[in-house]
């Protein structure tokens, strides 16, 4: 089956629609308010990061020094956000209609197995690229060609960028069809974007675009407007805050409403999964 991003699209907008009371509590739990504390607490140490971009003595010393708050920030994130996506999912798609508490027990059930599937991927990545790195680094050398090298590095980009679009409905699998084996999510996810690899892309690319722009656009206007009337204090700070957070909270809605779209059209009809949020 051909991936048809329109049809995507409007699938997800509907799903959104017709679950948006029970989405909005999740994203604002698991999305929002990480996405406020994180603005709040590290926003010092972007700042401090950008002064002294640089001086590479102090942003190393920067770094260094704020190592465990940023890393503990992090991991706590992703283990909401990820709690958080799946929750959603099962909303979204589950056919017995789960309540929030429900659905959340789904997520935690699942997410051993999505973070086994993230440790594979990124040993599998680091593994590539370590064997990636040392042969564009030996082929460098021998030949003497120095642009061979970046020529390779660029394609080692590609390479991992294709391989994230093959993985995209890794989630989705684990959720929807309750596949629990991290090696089968992995591969089911794969088959299913088999022949649609380059529309994914131009349509998850076309995605960051526009969420870029109205970040920018949109986002940028009203924290300058806060910076210009409250100054450098706290109200802008707690102001760009939200607004960090509140994009942060909408987009990771979107993003998961788009994928159980995107699953359930290149799953086909016999898979469980969207038809009863339509009826």
């Amino acid at each position: 089956m051909n991936f048809d991003s329109s049809r995507a699209w409007r699938d997800a907008m509907a799903l959104v629609q017709a679950n948006r009371e029970v989405l909005i509590a999740v994203a604002g739990v698991f999305f929002l308010l990480p996405g406020i504390a994180s603005a709040l607490f590290l926003t010092d140490y972007q700042n401090n990061l950008m002064a002294n971009i640089g001086n590479s003595a102090a942003v190393r010393q920067l770094m260094e020094g704020n190592v465990g708050k940023v890393m503990s920030f992090g991991l706590i994130s992703l283990l909401l956000q990820s709690v958080g996506h799946m929750a959603m999912l099962a909303l979204l798609t589950d056919r017995t209609r789960p309540t929030v508490g429900q659905a959340l027990g789904i997520a935690v059930r699942a997410f051993p197995t999505l973070a086994a599937t993230i440790l594979i991927v990124f040993a599998g990545y680091l593994l590539g690229a370590l064997i990636y790195a040392v042969f564009a680094g030996v082929l460098g050398v021998a030949t003497g060609i120095g642009m061979l090298t970046f020529v390779l590095i660029l394609l080692l980009a590609g390479v991992m960028v294709y391989v994230m679009v093959k993985l995209s409905l890794t989630m989705p699998v684990i959720v929807i069809e309750k596949v629990l084996n991290p090696f089968a999510a992995l591969t089911r996810s794969w088959r299913l974007t088999r022949g649609n690899s380059l529309r994914l892309f131009l349509f998850y690319l076309l995605l960051v675009l526009i969420y870029l722009v109205i970040a920018t656009v949109f986002g940028g206007g009203i924290m300058l407007i806060a910076t210009l009337a409250a100054g450098e204090g706290t109200l802008s700070l707690v102001v760009t805050a939200l607004v960090s957070g509140l994009f942060g909270a909408v987009a990771s809605l979107l993003i998961t409403a788009i994928l159980a779209a995107i699953h359930r059209q290149l799953a086909g009809p016999s898979a469980e999964s969207l038809g009863a949020t339509f009826d």
